[in-house]
């Protein structure tokens, strides 16, 4: 491991950053009581304070004229508020799959033509990305028309700016491509390797951007990392980091862990960097519990029990340490933080000094499980979502309920936005 990447993370180190790189190379309504609005005046820049909390975007709803109505929770306000769309927007769509949302703005995947983009829900722009057929995807793969071939698409800033930068993750071999949005001549560029020195398979879980580094990190597979450098297209550089993760191994965490498949997620906060090891339970029963998802085999004549929904049950979040070198776990305190995380760039924000009405030390998640494989008709998907305090270890609702018997599937799945008309 190179010396000077250690700096990255240092409150100190963080200023020299840049010189130190160039020398190297929905169907469902919420039972909670909510005034629904028609808010058009928050299009406007002036409009929006300078601090506001995230908002939950919801299933849209048909507006007049064939556009649609883009509804979103706030939680600061706990109301609804709702921004007429334009159908030429693209979404909502039974062939768009909503792939991500950053800056104010949600990236949108056709499944059937493979089309890409951009748009702004309070702007009402639309910013089309560069065609993906010329990347290294296998034709079978675009050619599905069950998924999309774009599993994550992120952006450093708004697409308005010459500087930005939007990188992808590709369902398809989960390959890393970026580009830049803000360029007439624009396309998709492979990055990243897809075996390692001993020729295992890389797979990218998680990617997010520095604004106090200037650089994009990647999660691959469960516990390596690598950030990337894109500040000149003609020279993307790579840059490795070696860092272990010192895994959290107790009974109490592990009987709470059981039967569970984990989710993991990069986030960052003013040049921290911290890892969020999400616990999904493959089948829980009709009191929350988790079970042995290979109990709901039934025969292979009939296949899987697919009734038995899925459902978050712990969180542990790692923070990087400088002094070790690695990534250790924070025990029932986040600094005072609010971690949002799901199909998002996730991020945190200063719940405690910042953001009251915010709950501090907790994450907000919403789902990020693909149900789009079930054998039989299922009536969930979208559920998983809901706020766990990371200093009691319990769960509570965000606008939909969180416990197993209100289930109900929402479509598209809801995802954190944070408000921006630019």
């Amino acid at each position: 491991m190179a010396p000077y990447v250690v700096s990255l993370f240092s409150r100190k180190g963080a200023v020299g950053v840049s010189s130190l790189i160039s020398r190297r190379c929905g169907f469902f309504r919420s039972p909670i009581s909510t005034l629904s609005v028609s808010d058009e005046s928050l299009r406007s820049p002036s409009s929006l304070p300078s601090k506001i909390s995230p908002w939950l975007m919801l299933p849209p709803t048909a507006g007049g004229g064939g556009g649609v109505v883009h509804k979103f929770y706030s939680i600061a306000e706990n109301r609804v508020l709702s921004f007429a769309g334009e159908e030429k927007l693209g979404f909502p769509d039974g062939d768009t799959e909503l792939v991500g949302s950053s800056h104010g703005w949600l990236a949108l995947s056709n499944k059937r033509n493979n089309d890409l983009f951009l748009t702004n829900p309070l702007s009402r722009r639309r910013v089309n990305l560069p065609p993906i057929h010329k990347l290294p995807i296998e034709e079978q793969h675009l050619s599905r028309e069950d998924f999309s071939c774009v599993h994550n698409v992120i952006i450093s800033c708004s697409p308005n700016e010459e500087n930005c930068r939007a990188m992808m993750i590709i369902k398809a071999g989960y390959a890393l491509a970026f580009c830049c949005p803000g360029l007439s001549t624009a396309e998709w560029t492979p990055i990243g390797t897809r075996y390692d020195g001993r020729h295992d398979v890389r797979f990218y879980r998680s990617i997010i951007y520095s604004a106090t580094h200037k650089l994009f990190f990647c999660l691959i597979n469960r516990r390596t990392f690598e950030a990337w450098d894109l500040r000149d297209p003609d020279s993307p550089t790579m840059i490795p980091m070696d860092y272990p993760v010192i895994w959290l191994h107790s009974e109490e965490d592990d009987q709470r862990n059981e039967f569970c498949r984990t989710e993991n997620s990069l986030v960052e906060y003013f040049g921290e960097l911290f890892l969020v090891k999400r616990f999904i339970a493959e089948c829980v029963d009709s009191n929350g519990c988790a079970f042995d998802p290979h109990l709901c085999y039934i025969s292979p004549e009939k296949g899987w029990d697919d009734s038995r929904p899925y459902k978050t049950m712990n969180v542990n979040v790692y923070k990087f340490d400088p002094e070790s070198r690695s990534f250790r776990f924070m025990d029932s305190s986040l600094d005072g933080l609010a971690f949002f995380i799901g199909r998002n760039h996730a991020f945190a924000i200063a719940a405690a000094s910042e953001y009251p009405e915010l709950k501090a030390d907790s994450i907000y998640y919403t789902d990020v499980t693909n149900t789009r494989y079930a054998i039989q008709e299922i009536d969930y998907g979208g559920h998983d979502i809901g706020i766990f305090s990371y200093k009691d270890r319990t769960f509570s609702p965000c606008y939909y309920p969180c416990d197993v018997k209100g289930i109900k599937i929402i479509t598209p799945y809801p995802i954190w936005y944070t408000p921006t008309p630019l």
